[in-house]
């Protein structure tokens, strides 16, 4: 294989499958049956109310 080929292999599978990836992505994000398991992690990262009060 050339370089050339190589290259135009890299530019035509290359956006396709990033795209492919990018669209597992969201639909991961934003599907509603795992938005409980990420609220929780969101709110693991976050200080308690009690700590704060004493601080």
């Amino acid at each position: 294989m050339s370089h050339e080929t190589l290259v135009l292999i890299a530019k035509v599978f290359g956006p396709i499958w990033m795209g492919g990836f990018l669209l597992i992505v969201l639909i991961r994000a934003y599907n509603p049956r795992r938005k409980p398991e990420q609220e929780r992690i969101a709110r693991s990262i976050l200080p308690d109310d009690a700590s704060e009060e004493r601080a």
